[in-house]
């Protein structure tokens, strides 16, 4: 009986809320009289939803209104009325509604003269209806008990539409995505440098285009959310420059040289020329930005049978055995000494475990792909080149960028210490007494400090420290000899009678 009453209350104050031409006289201004009856309409609401909320709450009928399993009356889905209904049917009902909207739904993409029509299909494109029912049936359930009982009457009043949430496949529209970025990206060409004949020659970058996928994906789900009543939505697909790293204009401040270093090899070790050889070529027309670091395993990349590198000398725990891609640590060394004498920031570098015989002592840097590597940094504000080479049997790496002063670097290595190397004497029972072999040569280890003089005009401004190295001594091992020698045996005197003369030979006289 109240619920009922309080709706027809609801039907009459609705009457009282005209159109506005409806309520103007003439002159087109409202009418005191009714705007005073609109004012004394929703004060008694008010006062007759308090006092049976009043009334409601000291009787049974609060029992009826707050423990019921349906959504409130009142309450609808996009304007879809689900008063009464539980939430599965709630649900239902809203799914059976609007799905057979969802073919109609459309997303157009346009770039330039080229456009995409995405279809919602395509995507997957649906509504969240368990997230709207589920929503419904809360309203009129939160709250203290007098607040509940305020919100379930005044719905009677003033419904509570719940907006429904598109949904999508996001993989799926990843994937149209990536066609529709291929068929637009071009990817920038950085400008090249190469030198020849002596001289630098400069070809020009290209700017390309990219799709700012993460950008319109942020799109395309703003306008679902915004705009989903929409039949079709309409967008441009923003695309980006996508600018070259290497510009020509950059590469024209190569022409200086910063620095050079030579190293000699033996041309006869067949092997070990191929490896450095190979090492020497891939590096040859590196050009680094400011800033960017080198690695030499990087550049120069695993030393495989299948990349051409062979078996030479290498030197392993301190002893030279054959290796894949022996003679790649002589490219590197005679590149860290160019790299020192350019001036550039050394990050990574380790000394052998025993001296080179192609540079001093404190000047050699060690790799091994995966293990130890050779890095240096391009401290300097334009690009550098660099050009490795080799002529006859002389390795040589020079670094070319833009030199903004006349300072000079030199490298100076001093031997702090010597350490002698020790003797161990083995004996071998297999060889005679005084005789003795070599085992192990051996070697002397060094303390090494190395250091980076800088001279301006022919003075000396500058002397840093750049790294002190030690090269471990090697025992030399002697094997001697303790097996007695035989004793020769005795030879009896020969008899002193003279021998007859054989027959038929003539004897003489004494």
């Amino acid at each position: 009986m109240y619920i009922s009453y309080i709706r027809q209350i609801n039907i009459e104050n609705r009457e009282k809320f005209l159109p506005y031409d409806s309520q103007t006289n003439g002159g087109g201004r409202l009418d005191t009289t009714a705007k005073n009856r609109t004012k004394q309409s929703n004060m008694i609401t008010g006062l007759i939803i308090v006092l049976f909320s009043f009334l409601i709450s000291t009787t049974g009928i609060s029992f009826f209104l707050l423990y019921r399993d349906t959504i409130y009356s009142g309450v609808t889905i996009e304007n879809v009325d689900v008063g009464g209904l539980s939430i599965l049917e709630a649900q239902r009902k809203i799914q059976n509604h609007f799905e057979r909207f969802i073919d109609n739904h459309s997303i157009q993409l346009t770039y330039g003269d080229k456009n995409w029509n995405i279809s919602g299909r395509d995507i997957g494109y649906t509504y969240d209806y368990t997230k709207a029912a589920n929503e419904a049936f809360r309203i009129g359930r939160e709250g203290s008990y007098f607040e509940r009982l305020q919100k379930i009457i005044s719905l009677y009043k003033v419904p509570h539409n719940i907006a429904l949430l598109p949904t999508y496949d996001h993989k799926k529209l990843d994937g149209i995505l990536y066609d529709i970025k291929r068929k637009i990206d071009q990817p920038s060409r950085n400008a090249t440098i190469t030198r020849v004949n002596g001289k630098f020659h400069i070809t020009e970058e290209k700017v390309g285009l990219k799709v700012n996928t993460e950008g319109l994906k942020d799109l395309i789900a703003e306008e679902l959310r915004n705009n989903y009543r929409q039949e079709t939505i309409q967008m441009d697909i923003p695309v980006e420059m996508a600018s070259p790293k290497i510009t020509s204009e950059s590469l024209s401040f190569i022409q200086d040289l910063l620095g050079e270093y030579t190293t000699q090899f033996s041309a006869t070790n067949k092997s070990r020329t191929q490896n450095i050889a190979l090492a020497a070529r891939t590096i040859n027309g590196t050009v680094l930005m400011p800033g960017e670091i080198f690695s030499f395993n990087e550049r120069v990349g695993p030393r495989t049978e299948s990349r051409g590198y062979q078996n030479a000398p290498v030197i392993f725990k301190g002893e030279l055995v054959d290796g894949l891609g022996g003679g790649i640590c002589q490219v590197s060394s005679t590149m860290y000494n160019a790299i020192l004498l350019s001036n550039l920031n050394i990050v990574e570098r380790i000394n052998h475990s025993i001296p080179s015989t192609y540079v001093p002592k404190g000047r050699d840097a060690t790799v091994s792909y995966g293990v130890l590597d050779f890095k240096f940094q391009n401290i300097l504000s334009q690009p550098i080149y660099i050009e490795t080479f080799i002529n006859g049997n002389l390795l040589t790496v020079r670094v070319y960028g833009y030199k903004t002063d006349n300072k000079v670097v030199k490298i100076e290595s001093r031997e702090d210490e010597v350490i002698r190397k020790t003797v161990e004497v083995k004996y071998d029972p297999n060889m005679y007494e005084g005789e003795e072999k070599i085992e192990q040569e051996g070697r002397d280890g060094y303390k090494v400090t190395t250091f980076k003089v800088i001279y301006e005009n022919g003075v000396e401004i500058e002397r840093k420290q750049i790294s002190k190295d030690y090269y471990k001594p090697q025992k030399q091992i002697i094997v001697k000899g303790t097996k007695k020698r035989p004793i020769a045996p005795v030879q009896k005197p020969q008899s002193q009678e003279k021998s007859k003369p054989d027959e038929g030979e003539e004897a003489t006289s004494p």
